[in-house]
């Protein structure tokens, strides 16, 4: 069932991030009688009954000309769309409800977008070390906590060995591996990465007794596994979150139900169109959020703003705009909506760890 999941939600992807750019506009050609596409008789540039252009270009040059013109529509778009997400959400999701869309580009496809961006960056931020410098005496104390832990690995292989248990030797190997490299750049004065959560997970479950117990001994055996490889585990995970990243629709339409139940000219395609928006101006804040934290960017104030105070700035005006609320009926949803968001984070990240485990 998860397989079927990811295929369809991989096909819609695919469908959909094509449809982010236009379809170019026809210029400078006589339309033929007739509709290539459905038959139907032209009465102009364009087809009556599906929208297909009249001349259809087969030349390279032609091509060329469509891929620029596309990509140019996009962007005319873009410089429309994210500024109006940044700074006025609500005047932007008003009005896209309200019918006013050919200027701005579609909640879905933006949707998409920034998410694929989101995963992008977030991919290349989880692999890369932090080049934190360290003073002497930090280095030193490192290398000989390196040292015994690569000691009471190295007695643990040897017990492995012993055994012949293959599975346990292979583990070991790998965080052995790990722990060399990560001690080789402390010998140069750098920290390790901030990303290396997994391979401390991988040891610390190869050096203990720690037992999986979940009910189900199949569902055990995968969760046993998947903590002696918590990288691929990880690397999974990513892959179904970036997958199944349209789930948060649905599972934000309750929240937002739920505070407008009682206003009947409110719609849940209001709703979506609400959650689309709002999502990928989260998703955008990630994408700063991963960017600075691979530059080493740590006071409190800049973390402050991005992870809690722009978010419900965010939600606010957002709410305030596209449900021509007051400041009271925007305030108490704000305050609900934010946590209404963790909550449904929370579950997310719960499904998706679920699945990149039992998968």
């Amino acid at each position: 069932m998860a397989g079927e999941i990811e295929a369809a939600a991989d096909h819609a992807n695919a469908a959909l991030l094509a449809d982010v750019i236009d379809t170019p506009a026809a210029g400078g050609a006589s339309p033929t009688a007739v509709c290539a596409n459905c038959g139907a008789p032209l009465p102009g540039n364009f087809c009556g009954n599906c929208g297909q252009k009249a001349h259809l270009h087969r030349s390279p040059a032609d091509v060329g000309h469509e891929f620029v013109h596309g990509i140019t529509h996009f962007y005319g778009k873009a410089w429309k769309t994210f500024p109006m997400l940044l700074l006025h959400p609500g005047r932007l999701t008003r009005e896209y409800i309200m019918g006013h869309r050919a200027r701005y580009i579609a909640p879905v496809p933006l949707f998409l977008l920034v998410v694929f961006l989101m995963f992008f960056v977030f991919s290349f931020v989880l692999v890369m070390p932090l080049p934190t410098a360290l003073t002497p005496a930090q280095t030193k104390a490192q290398i000989i906590e390196l040292d015994c832990s690569i000691a009471d690995i190295d007695r643990d292989l040897l017990a492995a060995r012993k055994n012949n248990d293959r599975n346990r030797i292979a583990t070991i190997t790998g965080i052995r591996s790990g722990l060399i490299k990560t001690r080789d750049a402390v010998r140069q004065g750098v920290a390790p990465g901030a990303f290396d959560i997994p391979a401390e997970i991988s040891r610390e479950f190869a050096t203990s007794d720690l037992k999986v117990n979940l009910g189900n001994e199949t569902i055990n055996q995968k969760a046993r596994h998947a903590l002696k490889n918590p990288e691929l585990v990880l690397y999974k995970i990513q892959g179904k979150a970036y997958k199944l990243s349209f789930l948060l629709v649905p599972l934000s339409l309750p929240w937002l139900w739920l505070m407008f139940a009682w206003k009947r000219d409110v719609r849940l395609y209001d709703h979506a169109i609400f959650a689309l928006y709002s999502i990928s101006f989260m998703s955008l804040l990630f994408v700063v959020g991963s960017l600075a934290l691979a530059a080493g960017i740590g006071f409190g104030l800049f973390w402050f703003l991005l992870v809690f105070a722009i978010p419900v700035a965010h939600m606010y005006v957002q709410l305030k705009g596209a449900y021509a609320l007051g400041r009271f009926g925007a305030g108490w949803r704000t305050i609900a909506l934010a946590f209404a968001s963790v909550i449904t984070l929370g579950i997310y990240a719960v499904i998706m760890i679920v699945l990149g485990v039992v998968d």
